[in-house]
Formats: structure tokens, sequence, C-alpha cells
């Protein structure tokens, strides 16, 4: 009898630790093992895993699903069991522009559908295409990296015409390299910022805990997610 009531007092403990974990995929130019430890710091009791690449969090999420995931709104439609009850803001926005970004002079935009696109792999190659193709007007040709410091080289060694960027990451670009980078405004390129998901029908009390502790992050954990604040 006491065997199993150790066994038990077991899987309730591992249910209990499976349901607090978080996943956590935002490209950005920070290393998603100091994002990891910043989480992880501020959220004490929660497990906090941050992917570097997509197939990675494809991969995970159907071995071991989370109780949350944190990503930007296009990465979380891939999950439809996770649903949305955070929404990262900055500026009082849900969104964030994207810019076509090339060097020494500036991608002619009418002619997009001829040019090749460096863009970070957010989704899947052809769900990515059409991403690609709603915020250009176009139908260019897609090159896709896995991390986002891999873009600066496609500009470099001229293996596209430009690379499509977040105006965050187009600055961070800009004061990194000596390249004189030159962007293109984008009338339709807004894009979600980053959304907490919460697995549909998980446990209550992890979602209570996970959700308290991302309302309760600090302006510079924020900032590593590309958000100020939640709504």
């Amino acid at each position: 009898m006491r065997r199993l009531w150790a066994i038990l007092l077991l899987f309730s403990l591992g249910t209990a630790q499976a349901g607090a974990r978080v996943f956590v995929y935002y490209p950005s130019l920070a290393r998603p093992l100091a994002i990891q430890e910043a989480l992880a710091k501020k959220c004490p009791g929660i497990e906090v895993s941050v992917f570097g690449r997509l197939a990675d969090l494809q991969s995970q999420v159907g071995r071991e699903p989370p109780q949350a995931i944190l990503a930007q709104a296009a990465v979380l439609g891939q999950f439809p069991e996770y649903l949305p009850r955070l929404q990262g803001t900055r500026g009082g926005l849900e969104t964030e522009a994207y810019v076509l970004l090339s060097i020494e002079k500036p991608v002619d935009v009418a002619a997009i559908s001829k040019a090749s696109i460096g863009v970070v792999g957010i989704l899947d190659r052809k769900e990515m295409d059409g991403f690609v193709s709603g915020l250009v007007a176009g139908t260019p040709k897609v090159n896709r990296v896995t991390k986002v410091e891999d873009l600066l080289p496609l500009l470099i060694f001229q293996s596209v015409s430009a690379v499509l960027v977040s105006e965050t990451n187009m600055k961070e670009f800009q004061k990194k390299s000596q390249a004189k980078l030159v962007d293109v405004k984008l009338d339709k390129a807004k894009v979600g910022l980053v959304a907490a998901g919460i697995k549909a029908g998980g446990a209550a009390a992890a979602e209570k805990e996970i959700l308290a502790a991302l309302q309760g992050l600090d302006g510079a954990t924020l900032a590593l997610l590309g958000v100020d604040a939640w709504k």
C-alpha cells in the first residue's frame, strides 16, 4: 500500500510540474539562452524553455505539450489548441512594422515578384511563402533562415535582393553593420507581437500561475520578448 501511495504521489508531482511549463519562440538578436535565463529568474516554479528554431518548438510541443506558448500571433496560429490569453503590446500597439532592408540602394517594390527575399522562417515553407506575399504585396522567391543573425550575411554575400525584418531588428542591424543598409517601408507589413497562448483544457492552477508570472514581468524582461506591456 505504501508503495502504491508513493507511485501515486510521484505521478501527481510529475503532472503538476508538467502543467507549469512554458515554451517560448521569439526569433531576435538576443540569445535564446539569455531569454530563458531571464524568464526563469522572474518565473520561479515555472519550467521555461526557449527555442531558437521553429522545428525544435514543433517537435517538443508534439512530444511534451506545455501549458503555455509565448510566440508571435502568426506562430501561435500553428497551434490551434493554444488560445491567446495575453497579447503583448509596445507603445500601445499590438503589431510591429516590417521593412525590406537592402545594401546601397532600396529594393524596387514594384518589381518585388522578381526579387529574392531573406526572412526568418517562423512558419513552415508553404505558409511562410504566403505570409511574405501578404506583407510585400507580391510573390518573391523566399529564402528562409533559422536565426535573425543569419539575415545580414545573405545581404552581404548578395544571396538575396533584400531581407524582411522588423523595424526593431533593422535598427540593430544598422547599428552593428558597417554596410550602408537602406530600408523600404511597406504599407501592409504589420506583424502581431508576442502573445501568450494557453492550452485548452489544461490545469486551471497552472494556467493561473503562468498568467500571474507573465503579468508580473519587469520592463527589461518584457523587452527581451519585444513588448512593454500585456493586454
